[in-house]
C-alpha cells in the first residue's frame, strides 16, 4: 500500500486537518519530488514515506495555527522553503490563503513553481531570493522556517515580516509539552505546541511577540 494512503488516518488520530480530495494532490507530489529528486538533490529523503513525514509536518502547523487564529491565516510565508513540501502541504490545505515560499536556491525555487503549477495552487507565490532581500512586507500571520536558523535567532527574523499578533513557527524535537519552557526567549511567548505525529520526536511550536 502506498505510504501515503495512511495520511487520512494519520490525521484523524492527530487530530489533523484533512480532506479525502487532498490525495490525489499529495500522490502527484510524490511523482514529482522522485522526478525531480533524479535531476538535482531536493531533500533528504525523496521516497513516499519521507514525503509523508513533511506532509504530517506541515499539516501540524496547519492545525495549531488555526488553534491559535481560530481561522485559516490570510497570509502565511515559508521561509528557506528547500524543496517547498511545507509551502506547497499549507497551500494545498488552506486554498483561501495567500502562501508564500522563500527559497534563493535557484533549482529549488523553480521546482516549488513548477509542481505548484502541476498541482493547480493558485495561491502559492515563489520568491527565489534570501529573507533579506525579498522585500516582504509586514503581512504575514504565520512565517515558517524548518531547519533554516537556530532558535531564538529566527523569530527575530520573522518580527519584520509578521503581522500584528502574527506567528513564528519553530521546528523542534519534541515533546511539545516542555517547548514553553525550552523555546522562552526575551520578547516572545509560546502561543501553542503540537507533537507531529510519526517515528521521529518532532514538535511544532508558534511564537507570538510580547
Amino acid at each position: 500500500m502506498s505510504p501515503l494512503a495512511s495520511l487520512e488516518a494519520i490525521c484523524a488520530a492527530a487530530q489533523l486537518p484533512y480532506q479525502p480530495a487532498w490525495l490525489v494532490r499529495f500522490l502527484r507530489l510524490a511523482q514529482l519530488l522522485a522526478a525531480g529528486q533524479a535531476r538535482t538533490n531536493l531533500v533528504g529523503d525523496a521516497s513516499e514515506s519521507g514525503l509523508l513525514a513533511h506532509v504530517c509536518e506541515a499539516l501540524t502547523v496547519a492545525a495549531v495555527t488555526q488553534d491559535v487564529l481560530g481561522r485559516t491565516p490570510k497570509h502565511a510565508v515559508d521561509v528557506g522553503a528547500g524543496a517547498g513540501l511545507e509551502a506547497l502541504t499549507l497551500a494545498i490545505a488552506w486554498p483561501d490563503a495567500a502562501v508564500v515560499a522563500v527559497e534563493s536556491r535557484k533549482l529549488r525555487a523553480a521546482f516549488i513553481a513548477e509542481t505548484g503549477a502541476a498541482l493547480g495552487l493558485n495561491n502559492l507565490q515563489v520568491i527565489a531570493r534570501t529573507l533579506h532581500s525579498s522585500e516582504l512586507t509586514q503581512r504575514f500571520e504565520l512565517a515558517s522556517a524548518r531547519a533554516v536558523w537556530p532558535f531564538p535567532e529566527w523569530p527575530e527574523r520573522a518580527r519584520p515580516i509578521l503581522a500584528p499578533h502574527g506567528l513564528a513557527a519553530v521546528h523542534a524535537h519534541g515533546p511539545a509539552a516542555t517547548l514553553h519552557q525550552r523555546l522562552a526567549a526575551p520578547g516572545w511567548q509560546v502561543a501553542a505546541a503540537r507533537d507531529v505525529p510519526g517515528e521521529k520526536p518532532y514538535a511544532v511550536a508558534l511564537l507570538r511577540a510580547t
